[in-house]
């Protein structure tokens, strides 16, 4: 039987807090992704209350949900363990989830502030590729970057399906989320699609937009929150602008405790809201 007939693209992402990101995405990859898709939410977060709410949502949208198993210990008290539990999620859903279940079909594993903003089509843009994200460079480590990744699952299992996301040092270079892949890809002589390469940007990086529609894009931190301007309220986009990253939007790289439902940088949340309006109406 034709592969292309039967394939599915299923998308995965992994949520710890805004349950309205997910149904916004969920919207948005209905009116924008052109594959037959399945939506899959792994639910990684502390608060029972808000997991309720992720339940919910997925119930009410036909969402695949998963509630994965906690650790009692867990905190998120630093950017390196929001990295950490990161990296555990990534990895429990790709050996627990897609391993299993996706081995004939297209993934895009995406973070949970990540929004398809354009017609596209995974299936056709992997039609020649095994995987492809955002380069990651760290010395003469390459790997991609964890927010935007596609799989071609039939693939991968043919060559080797025991993809490790682990970060630390990888052959003498600290790495984050993903650093590990590098083995893989030296192993197996494979070279991932940059999604970011031929963009508008020097050295094949996201875009970063600075206005909306006459609307600065260049958000202050006047509030006495917990982290600089500098470290990167920005949106962003990838995938030669088919992709919005709201960047940061689960607090991971702060000191913070902040796990609530919403950004208390309210400015970038009103012109979110803004654009989300207007991609939908």
């Amino acid at each position: 039987m034709d592969r292309i007939k039967t394939m599915k693209t299923h998308i995965f992402t992994t949520v710890v807090n805004r349950p309205d990101f997910v149904e916004i995405q969920e919207k948005l990859f209905k009116k924008f992704l052109k594959d037959d898709y399945v939506f899959h939410v792994v639910d990684d977060s502390l608060d029972e209350d808000i997991s309720k709410e992720f339940s919910t949502i997925c119930i009410n949208n036909n969402i695949n949900y998963y509630r994965k198993p906690q650790d009692k210990n867990k905190k998120f008290d630093s950017p390196i363990a929001g990295a950490r539990h990161a990296t555990e999620t990534i990895q429990w859903t790709y050996d627990n989830i897609i391993k299993k279940d996706c081995k004939e079909d297209i993934v895009i594993f995406c973070d949970s502030d990540m929004f398809l903003f354009d017609d596209f089509s995974a299936q056709d843009y992997m039609k020649d590729e095994i995987i492809a994200g955002a380069l990651q460079v760290r010395g003469h480590v390459n790997y991609i970057w964890n927010g935007l990744m596609l799989f071609d699952m039939k693939k991968i299992t043919e060559i080797d399906p025991n993809l490790n996301f682990s970060d630390g040092m990888v052959d003498g270079c600290p790495t984050d989320i993903g650093g590990y892949l590098y083995y893989w890809f030296k192993k197996h002589n494979v070279n991932f699609k940059n999604i970011n390469q031929g963009g508008n940007t020097p050295n094949d990086c996201p875009e970063y937009p600075s206005e909306y529609n006459g609307v600065s894009l260049v958000f202050q931190n006047n509030d006495d929150m917990w982290v600089k301007p500098e470290d990167g309220f920005g949106f962003e986009l990838h995938l030669q602008e088919k992709f919005f990253h709201y960047r940061a939007g689960t607090n991971w790289h702060t000191q913070s405790t902040w796990k609530t439902k919403f950004d208390p940088i309210k400015r970038k949340s009103e012109i979110f809201n803004t654009i989300i309006g207007d991609l939908l109406k």
